[in-house]
């Protein structure tokens, strides 16, 4: 929620408003941080795009790799649909519970991808959709019909270039998360009518897998040890806005200067270690758009030093902040390195390591970083996650409003209406 709170002024999210609330329709759901009701397919839409501008979506990774972004698949589409059928937070909480689990089950039976593959968007459909099917009470068939129609809906995937990681700018659709929740509320509402889909979505001879960019499929992935762990308590949630691969480096560096007290004016150089596929993504710099912010380490790894605190700022001013004479001082210190020792231990380990080194001229420190704070081996506490919402939420709605919303779903009365949660956003 706090991304698609923050990500109403993102550049993502204002284009998604600027081309969709136009559009107008019957009041069903809220835009949240817009105020305004919009048809529940075109809220879930809207909201998923926001999502993207901060890009602080939390992450499905079994291991370093991530396979999914559970958040922005599943709880836009459960919200507005929720909002529009007048929805409990009991019903809502089980449906986002239930959305996660089929969005990172499936994430993992197609595991591992083609290599040209970079989206997760075709298998978003599948857990908003499942979380929608248990908001709406549907029969088995009822489910069965409305899982297929998501499917043939669900946006398809992107190639890496498409990304535009190494010909920037980079693209602003990433994962679309909005196209991928329209399409789940979409589904559900066709499912109601006597309009069919396939029903044979899932089987292993339908190779929907193959459309969402594998050419491998475990069917019996989607219901091991079904009920005993569950994804949405094995998430990971970012502390930068940043892809997470860029995570360790930044946090390494914030290591090496804490530890040892260092000022940056007594650093000469601060060289970044990263996989070499991974590097060559990431090296771009200076940033030409908001977007491009996330994906360039050398100015993330500034921001930080300088800051100290993330932030919707980051991205929201980054042209303000290339200009500043203390930020050009941090980043001319900054280099960026490809590891070809790192880049095998990510082929052949599934780890993403971070390696720092910073020089003072009189010492040398060094630090390799896996697993950052947020990861689900080192985990947020909930003090954590609220203060994150409050950071991200309070530029949009104010402080107060976002501490209500907290202490709302804390209370967690079972019996009152996602509506109210959402009065006065």
């Amino acid at each position: 929620m706090a991304c698609m709170i923050a990500g109403v002024q993102s550049p993502v999210g204002k284009t998604a408003i600027k081309v969709l609330a136009e559009l107008g329709g019957t009041e069903e759901a809220t835009v949240i941080g817009y105020g305004k009701k919009l048809p529940a397919p075109i809220a879930a839409y809207i909201t998923g795009q926001c999502c993207v501008g901060p890009d602080l979506s939390d992450n499905y990774q079994p291991e370093s790799i991530i396979i999914s972004h559970p958040g922005e698949a599943v709880i836009p589409a459960v919200l507005a649909l929720g909002e529009k059928i007048g929805a409990s937070l009991e019903d809502i909480f089980v449906a986002i519970i239930l959305g996660y689990e089929t969005d990172g089950r499936y994430a993992l039976a197609i595991e591992p991808r083609r290599p040209e593959v970079y989206s997760f968007s075709t298998h978003y459909s599948l857990g908003a959709a499942v979380g929608c099917i248990k908001l709406l009470k549907f029969n088995e068939e009822e489910a069965i019909n409305a899982l297929g129609i998501a499917g043939t809906l669900a946006p398809l995937p992107v190639t890496m270039p498409m990304w535009g990681f190494r010909e920037r700018p980079a693209s602003w659709h990433r994962d679309m998360p909005g196209h991928a929740n329209f399409a789940a509320v979409m589904a559900c509402l066709f499912a109601q009518t006597e309009f069919k889909g396939t029903h044979l979505l899932l089987e292993e001879d339908t190779k929907y897998y193959k459309i969402a960019g594998s050419d491998n499929y475990h069917p019996k992935a989607l219901f091991k040890n079904f009920g005993e762990k569950y994804i949405i308590d094995a998430i990971t949630y970012k502390t930068i806005p940043s892809c997470y691969f860029n995570q360790p480096c930044i946090e390494a560096t914030r290591l090496i200067m804490e530890e040892n007290n260092l000022d940056i004016n007594d650093v000469q150089k601060i060289e970044i270690y990263a996989p070499t596929n991974l590097a060559k993504n990431f090296i771009y710099y200076p940033p030409r758009t908001s977007v491009d912010t996330a994906s360039s380490v050398k100015y993330l790894t500034a921001m930080y030093i300088m800051t100290k605190k993330p932030g919707p700022d980051w991205y929201l001013n980054f042209e303000k902040y290339l200009k500043m004479d203390s930020y050009q001082n941090i980043a001319g210190k900054i280099q960026v390195l490809e590891d070809t020792e790192l880049q095998k231990i990510l082929e052949e380990q599934e780890k993403v390591l971070g390696k720092v080194k910073i020089s003072t001229g009189k010492q040398e420190y060094e630090k390799i970083v896996e697993r950052v704070k947020g990861n689900a081996h080192n985990p947020y506490s909930l003090k954590d996650i609220e203060d994150k919402f409050i950071l991200l939420s309070e530029s949009v709605i104010g402080k107060e409003k976002a501490e209500k919303i907290v202490e709302k779903i804390k209370a967690f009365n079972r019996s009152e209406s996602i509506s109210n949660i959402f009065s006065g956003l």
